[in-house]
């Protein structure tokens, strides 16, 4: 660097330091102060020089001319320290105490220049350590963070599906056990289309955990297979069953849980199904209460 600062480097020498100044900072800082010192320090060579010479002028015997020998002012490169060192050498053997402590400043200053850079470049590496340690804590952080919440999420599931589950339990556990007081309502048909005179009402008394629809048809084709779907009043179907027979009567008998369906007004549709094709055969309305205790 220092060669590089008092111009002392080849044509592609100079390019590989350019190249690495444009890159790095530290030694680019370090570069512009080695080139601030260099005049100084020049000056400072070329003023003891001079008073060397003049010295050696007044001191030189009678009829003899002093020949000083002019010396390499250059301050850096393989010869340049040394060159240095023995001028430093030089000035403090002839007296010029002023000149050898500028000199000691400046090889001083270097020193502090080169230890300056040096911290700033570990204290760069510590920064960077520093950075990924914390960025690495706040991933490991928001990872436990997102566990945490998965785990909560877990235990509500879990929490919601034993409620359900202790829910169906009772349901079983009221359905295996005999059913008195059971309501029988009988439905009649209703046109497909433009409704009927109006929903039949179904009550259901305290106690009945199940209720009991007749639904009767009109004479028409047999299907080899019925199917009966109810809708709640907002139009959202709540369940669909297979498989009905039709008696002798032309009457289909449904059983419905009254956990299922609660108070409101319900729709039935009631479908013949043929392989491949379906079609609605009656439609009921039924607006359900229950009894309170």
């Amino acid at each position: 660097m220092t060669r590089a600062a008092e111009g002392g480097l080849s044509q592609s020498e100079r390019e590989v330091i350019a190249d690495h100044l444009m890159a790095c900072s530290d030694c680019a800082e370090e570069y512009r102060i080695l080139r601030e010192l260099k005049p100084w320090a020049e000056r400072a060579a070329v003023s003891a020089y001079e008073r060397e010479s003049a010295i050696k002028s007044v001191s030189a015997p009678p009829g003899k001319e002093a020949r000083v020998v002019p010396r390499q002012l250059g301050w850096a490169g393989r010869a340049g320290w040394a060159s240095w060192a023995r001028r430093l050498a030089g000035i403090f053997s002839a007296g010029f105490e002023t000149y050898a402590i500028a000199a000691a400043l400046l090889v001083v200053s270097l020193a502090c220049v080169a230890w300056v850079i040096s911290l700033k470049r570990e204290n760069a590496r510590m920064w960077a350590r520093l950075n990924e340690q914390l960025a690495s804590r706040d991933q490991a952080s928001q990872s436990l963070t997102d566990a945490r919440r998965e785990l909560e999420a877990a235990a509500r599931r879990a929490e919601q599906q034993q409620t359900e589950i202790a829910e169906l339990r009772r349901s079983v556990d009221d359905l295996s056990q005999p059913q008195v007081n059971v309501p029988i309502t009988d439905l009649e048909q209703q046109a497909i289309r433009g409704g009927g005179d109006g929903a039949t009402t179904v009550t259901a008394p305290v106690g009945a955990n199940i209720f009991t629809l007749i639904l009767h048809v009109a004479d028409g084709p047999s299907f080899p297979d019925y199917a009966l779907e109810v809708i709640d009043g907002r139009g959202q179907r709540l369940m669909r069953a297979r498989s009905l027979r039709k008696s002798q009567l032309n009457t289909f008998t449904v059983a419905l849980p009254r956990r299922l369906l609660p108070a409101g007004q319900y729709r039935l549709k009631l479908y013949g199904l043929r392989p491949g094709h379906g079609e609605v055969v009656a439609e009921y309305q039924m607006r359900l209460n229950y009894q309170k205790e």
